[in-house]
């Protein structure tokens, strides 16, 4: 089980409010990513077995291969994990809609730095088609040299709801909420 930095270890980063902003919107587009890079081939379609622990089995492979994806720069593929009208809310930013404007947004951020999220399952409601994975997410931001921001670490509870679209479980819509007072910046 992953250990996340108590509210109380957080530290502002005041020198770029734009830093706040990114790190959000890519902390939620990432939302869905997990702590097991190693592993990237699962299938994640689940025919007739709704059961709790095959529906959260399916997601946290699917959570790892979105996150093995990005690393590689493959983001047409982490796409496939998210529906066509897939709605990223972020706090307050507004909405991501759509797969591609996803897409879009992972390819921008890989231009300024290197991202890694780490992400807990800590509930999952199934409902036949519909899941509620509900967890906690540690990213961490590494600039490249000539990244408009610094390198940082946020931390953030996350729902999210998938879908079960053609017998693969499929990102809907994902909210993040970024553990205040904000980002703490990489020693």
């Amino acid at each position: 089980m992953m250990q996340c930095p108590s509210e109380t270890s957080t530290v502002w980063s005041h020198s770029r409010v734009t830093a706040v902003g990114l790190s959000t919107v890519v902390l939620v587009a990432m939302v869905a990513t997990g702590c097991r890079p190693e592993t990237w081939d699962h299938d994640v379609s689940t025919p007739g077995d709704t059961s709790v622990e095959h529906v959260r089995s399916a997601i946290e492979a699917a959570n790892a291969d979105i996150n093995a994806l990005l690393k590689a720069g493959r983001y047409d593929e982490a796409g496939q994990y998210f529906a066509h009208d897939v709605v990223q809310l972020i706090s307050g930013q507004p909405p991501i809609q759509g797969r591609n404007a996803w897409i879009a947004t992972q390819r921008e951020a890989a231009q300024i730095g290197t991202w890694d999220l780490q992400l807990e399952v800590l509930n999952l409601e199934v409902r036949g088609d519909l899941a509620v994975e509900r967890g906690r997410g540690v990213q961490t931001f590494t600039a490249h040299e000539d990244s408009p921001m610094p390198s940082f670490t946020s931390v953030g509870d996350y729902v999210v709801l998938w879908k079960k679209i053609d017998g693969r479980w499929q990102i809907h819509w994902d909210y993040v909420v970024i553990e205040g007072p904000g980002n703490r910046p990489l020693d």
